[in-house]
């Protein structure tokens, strides 16, 4: 019969074989068995009322009475009561001992006439405790390593460990994957390290290593490889060299981490900032950038140029001097550091980036050009313009006054004076179309100033020196006539005077006279033109009427009735008249006078 010790040794044997915990429990209950020299061994699993048998050796005993077993176990053999439905079989004794790491609960029964071998149980069971220990040592690394190894892939990290001596070089799984190799494929020794790094990069990897052999301090490096398919990898790593006690490199360890991703991108973008950088200095602008207190912290180029000198470290109201209170925009009047004038067109945006927050960007563009460029497309613009209305002066005026003359010239003043009216009809028009989109609608006053006085080529009718014959002031009714063109004022003071019942006293040419003639010699009836030098009807208008609050006045003007009398006649003025052959000025002015005396003969306490 074999011997405790040597139970003891096959149960070990056993053990060590053991890959789970389950598995050694279900080898060992035999030896157990053997070694307690008890009737029964069962392992049980849970507690109290949920205690059930899982594994079972020796004498078939009822599971059910586990449940009702007095106390818990412990990590030490301790006897309970026997279950009644037991007694029965012949047990006489129950011991429990409670596993670690909750494998379970070790119950050993025994007959009524057995001694408890308590030593050899326990040893038994020692045995099984370090089993168990071991396999969840085992657990517990493999999970370790299993973490380690997850940890580096998501990292993209691999790390290793080179025995100089023996030059083996244990490399962790996803180094061997960095390097592009299946893990643990090779033995990474030193030569086959160095025949993975690039060969641009050989000889300062090797000087690295040999700084930290000679030094014993850590190192860091950036190395580039050559995976098997030719593709180049950039690796960060570090490390250190492990000294024995008389200072010999026995071992070297360290990390890399595969870094290619980011160093692609941090040379994509130095290409585009380089490209950007590139572009900045090809335009034909100044750019600037400017921080939050308005000091330019970058420039291109061109700025220096523009300005006359280097505008870095200046603020932006030092560079360029603006006349006061002129705005940033098109067309910038500015003076540039050495003094020169400019004239720019200046934008200013904020940049948008979150590492640029707060700063902005001032583009400067020269002017000049599209200044130019303007005015040559305003001046084309005009004599396109001035063309049309040539031509439309040709077939609409000329043709009519031409037909007019022949028609003077054989006799037929019926024929002429058609003509003519039909001609004025046709210049009214042109001019409410030239006026398009206005329609005299959008009309102010200023709208109308000439830059030189109307006139018919030729000598102009003489002017009246007021003052000299025929002039006779009686009991007429006083008129000043207000035109810029002399014959026609000439021609319009004769008609009014052939009547014998008024008297022109005096006349201006422009709209300022016009106000100073009026304010001086007090009419009872002002005659006014609207398209005039330095100042037009419609500004005079008012200012005559506060001059003299109760005068008439009668607005000429070429312009069609429709497009303008709305406005003069809402201005004060007592009547709109379209100069040409209907116009009968006597009549007119009669019909304003006796206007006139009837409302102030309305005015209570009037002489009628």
């Amino acid at each position: 019969m074999a011997s405790v010790a040597d139970l003891l040794r096959d149960l070990a044997g056993q053990c060590s074989l053991a890959g789970d915990s389950e598995g050694l429990l279900a080898q060992a209950l035999p030896s157990l068995l053997e070694i307690s020299d008890a009737q029964a061994v069962m392992i049980l699993r849970g507690s109290g009322d949920e205690r059930t048998v899982v594994e079972h050796a020796g004498l078939s005993l009822e599971s059910k009475a586990v449940t009702g077993l007095p106390i818990e176990s412990s990590q030490r053999l301790v006897q309970v009561d026997v279950p009644p439905t037991w007694l029965a079989e012949g047990i006489a004794r129950v011991c429990l001992r409670r596993l670690p790491d909750d494998a379970g609960t070790m119950l050993f029964a025994w007959g009524a006439h057995a001694d408890v071998p308590t030593s050899s149980v326990e040893a038994a069971l020692a045995v099984i405790d370090a089993a168990l220990a071991r396999l969840r040592a085992e657990h517990e690394l493999s999970d370790l390593i299993a973490r380690v190894d997850s940890a580096q892939q998501l990292a993209n990290m691999g790390d290793y460990d080179w025995h100089i001596a023996s030059d083996t070089n244990r490399w962790s799984d996803q180094l061997y994957r960095i390097y592009g190799h299946e893990p643990q494929s090779f033995n990474a020794s030193y030569e086959r390290f160095m025949s993975h790094i690039h060969p641009d990069d050989r000889e300062r990897i090797q000087s690295v290593h040999q700084q930290a052999y000679a030094s014993g301090e850590p190192y860091e490096m950036l190395e580039r490889i050559l995976r098997p398919d030719g593709e180049v990898r950039y690796l960060a790593s570090n490390g250190q060299v492990i000294q024995d006690a008389n200072g010999t490199p026995v071992r070297m360890r360290g990390t890399c981490i595969d870094i290619t991703d980011r160093v692609l991108a941090e040379q994509e973008r130095e290409h585009i900032a380089e490209r950007f950088r590139s572009l900045v200095e090809s335009v034909p602008d100044a750019i600037m950038v400017i921080d939050t207190g308005g000091e330019i912290v970058q420039a291109n180029g061109h700025a220096v140029d523009m300005l006359g000198g280097d505008p870095l470290g200046r603020t932006f109201a030092e560079v360029l001097v603006l006349p006061e209170g002129t705005d940033w925009g098109l067309g910038v009047h500015a003076t540039a550091l050495d003094g020169r004038p400019l004239t720019l067109d200046v934008t200013i945006a904020k940049l948008s980036l979150v590492a640029d927050k707060g700063l902005c960007a001032a583009f400067l563009h020269d002017a000049t050009a599209r200044l130019e460029s303007e005015a040559l497309a305003a001046t084309l613009r005009e004599a396109q313009v001035r063309r049309r209305q040539a031509l439309e002066i040709n077939d609409n005026v000329v043709q009519g006054l031409t037909a007019a003359i022949l028609s003077i010239r054989r006799g037929n003043l019926a024929g002429a004076t058609s003509y003519l009216e039909r001609t004025l009809t046709s210049a009214r028009d042109l001019m409410n179309d030239w006026l398009d989109p206005l329609q005299g609608e959008d009309l102010e006053p200023g709208d109308l100033v000439r830059a030189v006085p109307s006139r018919i080529e030729g000598a102009p009718a003489p002017r009246r020196q007021f003052g000299d014959p025929p002039f006779i002031e009686g009991e007429r009714h006083r008129i000043v006539v207000v035109d810029d063109n002399d014959d026609v004022r000439g021609l319009l003071r004769e008609q009014i005077e052939a009547i014998g019942e008024y008297a022109v006293v005096g006349e201006a040419g422009d709209g300022e006279e016009a106000v100073r003639v009026v304010h001086s010699l007090q009419p009872d009836v002002v005659l006014l033109d609207l398209s005039m030098p330095r100042m037009d009807g419609l500004e005079a208008l008012p200012l005559i009427l506060e001059a003299v609050p109760d005068v008439q006045v009668i607005v000429l003007s070429g312009f069609a009735q429709s497009s303008v009398a709305e406005k003069v006649l809402a201005a004060g003025a007592a009547r709109y008249v379209e100069k040409g052959l209907q116009m009968d000025l006597p009549g007119v002015i009669a019909d304003v006078l006796r206007s006139r005396q009837g409302s102030e003969g309305m005015r209570p306490g009037h002489p009628n």
